[in-house]
This record gives structure tokens, C-alpha cells and sequence, in this order.
């Protein structure tokens, strides 16, 4: 294995909280991230089809409809729907959904390890820029959690 990880970035910069995603990467970004993070940016679920793909360790960062907004949950993919979590797409296809079709396209292809690093919204609204404050504050803690879910996956790969 290479060293890098693969950190996405999910949301829609007029969608109000649903921008979270991209919010972390910013901020990972200006914390001045590691080289081995390969930071990247997907408007919504469908385009990580091709992300996912690669033998280097994959965290997703999203905004999960769940109260109260502002809380910061690391999931596997298949803990979002067996905790009655979802993450926001306005096409019908939620990240849980997007990692198992691209596992069942390319079962040989796509990282063994993803996790994701969501933050709670109450709804998304369309045509708003910025984030809610709740949501705002929870950017930091985020992005400390996509650190330690990055640490986390190199140890793994080393042991």
C-alpha cells in the first residue's frame, strides 16, 4: 500500500448543511492536511463510483439527516442503514447504496476500507449558502475525526 487515503468530500455548495462535506475538506486544507491525503470533492453520491475504486483506504465525509444537528458520527457504510441513517442526495442514491453498487461493479476494485465521518443536519435547503451555526461548529470536530479515522486505517494496514 502506498500510505495515502483517500478523503472525499460530499455536498452541494448552494444546499445549506448538506455542504458539510465540502466544509471539512476546506478546512482540512487550510489546517495544511498531510501530503498522504488525497483530498477530493463529489457533488453527491453517484460520483464516487469511480472514487471508490482503488486499493488505498477511502473516508467519506457527509452530512446524515439525524438530530440534534451538529453531532459528528464515524460509521461503516452498512451501519447508516442498519441505524436508520441517511445521507443527503437529491438522486435517489444515498452513500450506503453508491458503496455497495460500486462493490458489486468491481468487487476486486474498490478500497476494502471506507468509512465515514458524518455530521448531522435537520434538512437541507436548497439555494442557501453557508452552514447553520450548530453545523459550523461541528467542522473542526470533523475534521479531527477524519485525522483519527486516517490514523486508524494506517494502523490497520500495517498490522
Amino acid at each position: 500500500m502506498s500510505g495515502r487515503v483517500r478523503v472525499i468530500g460530499l455536498g452541494q455548495a448552494a444546499a445549506g448543511d448538506d455542504q458539510v462535506g465540502i466544509a471539512v475538506i476546506e478546512h482540512l486544507r487550510a489546517l495544511g492536511a498531510p501530503e498522504r491525503l488525497e483530498l477530493l470533492l463529489a457533488p453527491e453520491p453517484s460520483a464516487l463510483l469511480p472514487l471508490l475504486e482503488t486499493p488505498a483506504p477511502v473516508v467519506l465525509v457527509d452530512a446524515v439527516l439525524a438530530a440534534p444537528a451538529g453531532e459528528v458520527l464515524v460509521l461503516e457504510p452498512d451501519e447508516l442503514e442498519q441505524r436508520g441513517l441517511s445521507t443527503m442526495s437529491t438522486h435517489g442514491l444515498g452513500v450506503a447504496q453508491a458503496v455497495a453498487l460500486a462493490r458489486l461493479l468491481s468487487p476486486s476494485g474498490v478500497s476494502p476500507s471506507i468509512r465515514i465521518v458524518g455530521v448531522s443536519i435537520s434538512r437541507p435547503e436548497r439555494f442557501r449558502q453557508g452552514l447553520s451555526p450548530e453545523v459550523a461548529a461541528a467542522v473542526p470536530r470533523a475534521a479531527e475525526q477524519v485525522l483519527r479515522a486516517v490514523s486508524s486505517t494506517q494502523e490497520c494496514s500495517h498490522a
